[in-house]
């Protein structure tokens, strides 16, 4: 089963690169639940560190699918920035927003397309999650 996992996550990343859904039903954890009532947070718990938005309103905008890897080295990866590797948790959250911004314009806009995010590290374990943008009771812009 271990060495089934490598394999799905190159066939996400594949599908993701090509903006494309994988067209699989595979069991993933999703978290799921009203505006800013923490789904981020219980994340971050899974990799240990402190690196997606945070702010008030409406701050997930776009589905982050997070790919966990367990190995010997602490590091981050996204799809869209083929090559590139972020050390630092606070450039992976700039990013994070960067690429939201990209897609959804800075007006707080929502988008169904999302950010595939790869996070390497001996503290982990092979999973993938995805967080998704807060069920809204207000209108945003």
């Amino acid at each position: 089963m271990e060495q089934l996992i490598p394999i799905v996550n190159k066939l996400q990343d594949a599908f993701a690169s090509l903006g494309v859904g994988l067209p699989l039903d595979l069991p993933q954890i999703a978290v799921v639940g009203s505006q800013s009532a923490g789904k981020s947070s219980v994340l971050e718990n899974f990799v240990g560190r402190d690196f997606l938005p945070r702010g008030s309103g409406i701050v997930t905008r776009r589905p982050l699918v997070l790919q966990l890897i367990n190995g010997k080295q602490e590091f981050a990866e996204f799809v869209h920035c083929k090559g590139r590797i972020f050390t630092d948790f606070e450039m992976v959250r700039k990013e994070i927003e960067d690429e939201t911004d990209r897609a959804t314009g800075s007006n707080k806009g929502i988008s169904n397309v999302p950010i595939n995010l790869k996070v390497t590290s001996p503290n982990v374990l092979n999973l993938t999650l995805i967080d998704l943008p807060g069920m809204t009771k207000v209108a945003v812009g």
